[in-house]
């Protein structure tokens, strides 16, 4: 009975031991790649053993929130034992690569076999010999057989380089490698952050470097919305570095004019030409208008043309126009005159006063009865026409514009009254009959 009790309690407590014992070395992995010239070698992890090379390499996972180790010992027998301080602790699923180079202690020189001193500019480059890892250079690899062998050499951001050897028995031979530098593009622009292409591709934006080039010819693109496309042929060079700088050019970009009106509903006109009409709940856009001066023009049944000047600023904000109509009740004792032409443009006179419009318009607060129209535009002979306005109508009218010599120009102006030719003698002569009527005839003198 008393072991039953005993039991369950026990095996409470090594579950405990168990989790603070994982909650205090557990956490996310990441991993150290031993590499080193000499398979069967024994790695220690500041004196705790970790495993064997293989294949040149053994894999050894640490835990990201525990104790980090500070020291690698690698070693086995017949050769010199290696040590060196460890990287920092990789992040979780990272990994750190480590080398290491094991050097054989001094044994008899056999008949067959020879050694290579293995140096490279930069330093540090990792060597192999007939595709086997050997270590970091500067290095000697004793042991080799007598005859001919490939060393290669790399390092990170350069070429490799390699070279045929021939292993000579009892010697120890020289073998010295430089790896080339890439070549390489440093890409700044005016304004920065715009995307540079090499060949086409995008590899970045600016300021950006391009590496890895061979000697070659390549384009580079640079690419930025609001500018002109930017691009350059560039020459490049193994262990060379060329400059490129794109200044690029702003589009000239069309502005934008944003109109309200109160009421809404008012049709809208800029420099003649129909554009919409104003709406209730948001402002009507009118895009793409050129730099410089324009005339906005709005309409509305029953209330008073409504016109104004815009300037368009390059590079400017949009321009808000808000046209505040005319707030009494429209007038029911006028009429209206809604005029095209064409072509369309014309200036618009009402009994040979300017109203400030161009066609398409419409005249608006215009009297009940008849009324005289006159179109005026530059290469063009004025056209006039007459219409009867109607209180509380709008009356249409279109007018087709004949194509020819001008007297007039742009500048509005009144248009003065015609006055008949003649006139004057024609006053005289009824004057003279009316004389005639009046006085009679003297009686005839008797002989």
């Amino acid at each position: 009975m008393r072991c039953n009790r005993i039991l369950p309690a026990a095996l409470t407590l090594l579950l405990l031991i168990t989790v603070q014992g994982a909650a205090a070395t557990g956490g996310d992995v990441g991993w150290y790649t031993i590499h080193c010239n000499v398979d069967g070698a024994d790695v220690y992890f500041d004196g705790t053993y970790k495993g064997q090379i293989n294949s040149g390499a053994l894999s050894v996972g640490v835990y990201t929130t525990g104790t980090p180790y500070s020291t690698i010992t690698v070693q086995k027998s017949g050769y010199y034992t290696a040590a060196t301080s460890l990287p920092a602790t990789p992040s979780a699923g990272e990994t750190s690569d480590v080398y290491i180079t094991l050097n054989p202690m001094a044994s008899p020189t056999q008949s067959e076999y020879g050694s290579l001193y293995i140096s490279t500019n930069p330093t540090g480059a990792r060597v192999h010999i007939n595709d086997i890892y050997q270590g970091l250079s500067p290095l000697t690899v004793s042991s080799l057989r007598a005859g001919s062998c490939r060393v290669e050499a790399e390092y990170n951001g350069y070429q490799n380089a390699e070279t045929d050897v021939y292993v000579t028995a009892g010697t120890i031979q020289n073998v010295y490698l430089t790896l080339q530098s890439p070549g390489s593009i440093s890409v700044t622009s005016s304004p920065t952050d715009a995307f540079v292409s090499l060949n086409g591709a995008i590899v970045g934006r600016t300021p950006y470097v391009i590496t890895g080039l061979s000697t070659e010819t390549v384009e580079i693109s640079v690419t930025k919305n609001g500018y002109y496309n930017w691009k350059q042929s560039v020459n490049v060079y193994d262990g060379g570095q060329v400059s490129v700088h794109a200044s690029l050019e702003s589009i000239e970009q069309s502005q934008e004019i944003l109109v309200t009106s109160d009421p809404a509903g008012a049709k809208i006109h800029l420099d003649g030409i129909y554009k919409g009409e104003t709406m209730a709940d948001q402002p009507f856009p009118i895009g793409s208008v050129t730099e410089g001066q324009h005339t906005l023009s709005l309409t509305l049944d029953g209330y008073p043309n409504y016109i104004t000047n815009v300037n368009i600023v390059q590079g400017g904000t949009p321009v808000t126009v808000n046209a505040v109509m005319d707030e009494s009740q429209p007038q029911q004792n006028t009429g209206s005159v809604k005029v095209t032409s064409t072509p369309a443009g014309a200036m618009i006179y009402l009994d040979n006063a300017y109203t400030g419009l161009i066609t398409p318009a419409t005249v608006t607060d215009v009297n009940p009865g008849e009324h005289t129209i006159t179109l005026r535009l530059s290469d063009y002979q004025d056209a006039i026409s007459k219409v009867t306005v109607t209180a509380g109508e709008t009356e249409p009218l279109t007018i087709g514009l004949a194509a020819g010599s001008s007297q007039t120009s742009d500048t509005p102006s009144a248009i003065p009254t015609a006055i008949t030719p003649g006139f004057g003698f024609m006053s005289a002569i009824a004057a003279f009959l009316a004389v005639c009527i009046i006085i009679p005839p003297g009686k005839r003198r008797e002989d």
